[in-house]
């Protein structure tokens, strides 16, 4: 039976984010997943200049447009556009990204094994034995990479989100070889007509990725209103293909995401942008934090995992819980808020800086500490109403 430090199931960009740190310091890694790479997977594929900023790796060979302008909408009315001075977005695919990161954590000295399906999982107090395709490892500590349905979790009696918001994508094909010149720098956002979300279409070097999302109640309406983006974006004629869905998912609070010898990182420990949906900036960040917390407790200077959580609720479940104040907000004054979007200059900044990480949703809820107990008030009615 081989035996590793830690085994990660999930070679996205958390377990491979993890993996690589591990592997860099010198820890002995496996780090497993279903499919064999290069492979799709449901995202918008915008990696947001605060993500950039913290991956482990520069992400610029993978990067296909950098993405300065916004074209904002209002249940699929008039467009406007915004453009911001600097960087905003850079885009890329999934198909390339996650490539990407793994390659490096396997130069950094990761053993990976593609199209291992993990079937089983055994927790120990003295190590954690899984059973994939036939064959059985062994290691000191378990990574679920996994995403929001994860068998990691499950396994060890875990589970950060209960009603995940849903999302909804399909891609369609440039009439031409590359990008229309009036996209190469722009994404598009429609808002109010999803409860609880927002509809997009991104550039990608061949296609425009278009999707919407939602609250999970919403699951049976992603179809429609799909349909009417496609339309919204001018795309009729243009064929639509790889119709994925995927949950977009935030930690319910005080949820654990850590037991015994096992511990979630990104999609799977539901650390998802609740505002946003966007997950790339929190797999860079948990993927960091779990592979400095477990390098501590295989040298035997922490007991255990659980200063991985204390990690977690520290340096980014402050930023989601103001986001999820603000994301209630938003939702139940969804006209007026984007009429401040539209008229004022101040309102726009503001977004656009916490795209690149200049302000984050803690700093934003500070600086309205006056009106706290108002806005408190209006996410409350947001979140009953959503009830």
């Amino acid at each position: 039976m081989d035996k590793y430090d830690v085994a990660i199931a999930g070679a996205g960009p958390s377990g491979s984010t993890t993996a690589y740190h591990l592997a860099k310091a010198g820890a002995r890694v496996l780090l497993l997943d279903r499919a064999e790479f290069p492979r799709e997977k449901p995202c918008g594929g915008g990696v947001t200049v605060r993500a950039f900023e913290r991956s482990p790796v520069d992400l610029t060979p993978v990067v296909e447009h950098v993405v300065k302008k916004v074209r904002f909408s209002y249940r699929l009315g008039d467009f406007f556009d915004y453009d911001y001075p600097q960087t905003l977005v850079y885009m890329t695919q999934r198909l390339r990204l996650d490539e990407y990161l793994l390659n490096q954590a396997v130069k950094a000295g990761a053993e990976f094994h593609g199209g291992s399906v993990v079937r089983n999982i055994e927790l120990a107090k003295d190590g954690v034995r899984i059973a994939a395709n036939g064959d059985t490892y062994e290691a000191g500590a378990l990574v679920g990479a996994d995403g929001a349905n994860g068998i990691v979790a499950r396994s060890a009696g875990l589970r950060p989100v209960k009603d995940p918001p849903v999302a909804l994508e399909a891609n369609f094909p440039y009439n031409g070889e590359r990008v229309p010149d009036e996209w190469s720098d722009l994404l598009a956002l429609e808002l109010g007509s999803m409860s609880g979300g927002y509809g997009w279409s991104f550039p990608k070097s061949d296609h425009f990725n278009v999707g919407c999302g939602g609250w999970n109640s919403q699951g049976g309406k992603l179809r429609t209103h799909l349909a009417s983006l496609r339309g919204h974006y001018g795309l009729q004629s243009a064929p639509m293909l790889n119709i994925r869905g995927h949950h977009l998912p935030t930690r319910d609070e005080g949820a654990p995401i850590v037991r015994g010898r096992v511990l979630l990182v990104g999609d799977a420990a539901g650390l998802v942008d609740p505002m946003s949906g966007e997950g790339l900036h929190s797999a860079f960040v948990s993927g960091h934090l779990a592979a400095a917390r477990l390098l501590r407790f295989l040298d035997g200077a922490d007991a255990d995992l659980l200063p991985y959580e204390a990690a977690i609720e520290r340096e980014m479940m402050p930023d989601i819980r103001a986001a999820k104040l603000l994301r209630d907000v938003y939702y139940y004054l969804p006209r007026p808020c984007y009429f401040m979007l539209r008229r004022s200059e101040s309102f726009r900044s503001i977004l656009c800086r916490l795209m690149r990480g200049e302000t984050t949703y803690a700093g934003l809820v500070r600086r309205l500490r006056p009106l706290l107990p108002f806005i408190r008030l209006l996410a409350t009615r947001g979140s009953a109403a959503r009830a």
